[in-house]
């Protein structure tokens, strides 16, 4: 390793907001070699020295830096929705033209996606009812998008009619048609820091916060609070979106897609100072007026709960449903106590039971990724592929880093013969898993009672991408 890394990492995140963590350390350092032995450098010191004062040599190292994995449509149901839904919801509201930015471009596939499928839908209206623009920090990729001319390897799972229509083939590169390739407008821009203007009605920021740490991300969503339109809707990718939900901007859900958008100016009206907000009384049901609910401490509550769950991880679960009832009867609606309960009865494969208290959990908490994984797993169980799919993907909204649901998605995937979603959240999985294996401290925060041994789970993730190698190699 470079012994001066450090320096490295803080100056490339002080510019453009790009965060080392969690190995990604070494993609820097390679990074580092190779620009060194290009450049003729014999230390670190001195190839340090070159960027702080170069912005042509620093552009070049990061675009070693930045990875730019992106096709044609990726994510479609993200697409569909801002061209059938919101473009046209926004016209309906004004005269003139709906603003797109496609942040974090990179070679320009997700920008004129959306620029092919709204020329389907506007055909020469497309000019005055749509904007479409890119932008990225990185020059050299920048220039390919402008060039518009791509191998095979971007349409991953494009109908070839719609391949034939856009786009002309010369060798193994297809050239995208003027007609679509001039509605789009790229610009180097670092989004974290400068702002863009005029504001957009529309921003698409996807598979790119993934880079930062929490301190960058947050100065991201004031910049992009300032450059989104009061109606506007600003997405991340699937696996980001509820890691950044910081409350500065409002999160909203829409036909089961997470979207961002300006906060309302009113606000609901303060709590009256007579009342203290921290304390909620419930009242009892009118129906059993002379019922009082046993009372518990926290303490006592906490430690039925650790009894429970030891009890679990031996599998008495008896004694376990008995611990929690008791917590239960206390407080109908202890959340923690329902995943317990919920897991209880799924390892007794009793998934109504699971259900009944995981929708118990988010009638209180829409939030809940255990209850969500515990419905994953319930539809799972019994062969409901397409809800175990959307329950395992809104785990993966929330809880990015917790790979048992990445794992379980794969598999569903897989089932439904979807292959290269299958193929590419395995290696999600394991890379996830590999990072906890090495890392137990930084594990997923997510607490399910379940028992996922992790030797176990790698196996079978090397396993499933071995068996995709070698169908590919067939």
């Amino acid at each position: 390793m470079i012994p001066n890394i450090a320096a490295f990492k803080t100056l490339i995140k002080d510019r453009v907001g790009l965060h080392f963590f969690n190995g990604m350390e070494g993609l820097l350092n390679t990074a580092l070699l190779q620009r060194m032995s290009e450049r003729g450098k014999e230390s670190s010191e001195k190839y340090y020295e070159e960027i702080c004062v170069s912005t042509v040599e620093f552009d070049k190292l990061l675009s070693l830096l930045t990875i730019n994995e992106t096709y044609f449509f990726r994510e479609p149901e993200v697409l569909d929705f801002v061209c059938e839904t919101l473009v046209p919801k926004l016209l309906e509201q004004r005269s003139g033209p709906v603003r797109i930015l496609s942040a974090g471009c990179s070679s320009g596939e997700e920008a004129y996606s959306l620029a092919i499928k709204l020329h389907q839908k506007y055909h020469d209206q497309f000019a005055a009812r749509v904007e479409i623009h890119g932008c990225d920090i990185d020059t050299k990729i920048l220039a390919k998008a402008r060039a518009a001319n791509y191998s095979s390897y971007s349409f991953r799972g494009v109908d070839p009619l719609l391949q034939q229509t856009y786009f002309t083939r010369t060798g193994n590169q297809f050239q995208l048609h003027e007609v679509i390739r001039t509605k789009v407008t790229f610009h180097r821009s670092n989004i974290v820091k400068e702002q863009i203007q005029p504001k957009f009605d529309i921003i698409l920021l996807r598979n790119v916060s993934i880079y930062f740490d929490d301190e960058t991300r947050r100065l991201l969503h004031f910049n992009l609070l300032n450059i989104l339109e009061p109606d506007g809707a600003l997405f991340f990718g699937n696996a980001e979106t509820l890691a950044n939900n910081f409350g500065i901007l409002k999160l909203k859900q829409e036909h089961g897609l997470f979207y961002f958008c300006q906060p309302k100016s009113s606000r609901a009206p303060a709590a009256s100072a007579s009342v203290p907000s921290a304390k909620v009384t419930r009242a009892i049901p009118a129906a059993a007026p002379c019922v009082v609910a046993p009372t518990l401490s926290t303490q006592q509550c906490d430690s039925l709960i650790k009894k429970a769950l030891d009890c679990v991880a031996e599998k008495r679960f008896a004694q376990a449903e008995e611990w929690i009832t008791k917590v239960l009867d206390c407080d109908v609606h202890h959340q923690e106590a329902l995943v317990i309960k919920g897991a209880i009865a799924l390892e007794k494969c009793e998934f109504g039971q699971t259900a009944q208290s995981a929708q118990h959990i988010l009638e209180r908490d829409e939030w809940s990724a255990e209850a969500k994984m515990l419905l994953g797993l319930a539809m799972m169980w019994q062969q409901h592929t397409e809800q175990a799919i959307a329950w395992f993907k809104q785990v993966v909204y929330q809880q990015p880093g917790y790979w048992p649901a990445h794992y379980y998605l794969a598999e569903m995937y897989r089932q439904s013969e979807l292959y290269r979603p299958a193929l590419r959240t395995y290696r999600i999985a394991l890379q996830l898993l590999n990072a906890e294996m090495n890392s137990p401290g930084n594990a997923c925060a997510l607490r399910l009672p379940l028992s996922f041994p992790s030797n176990s789970f790698r196996f079978l993730c090397e396993h499933q991408l071995a068996q995709f190698t070698r169908q590919d190699g067939q």
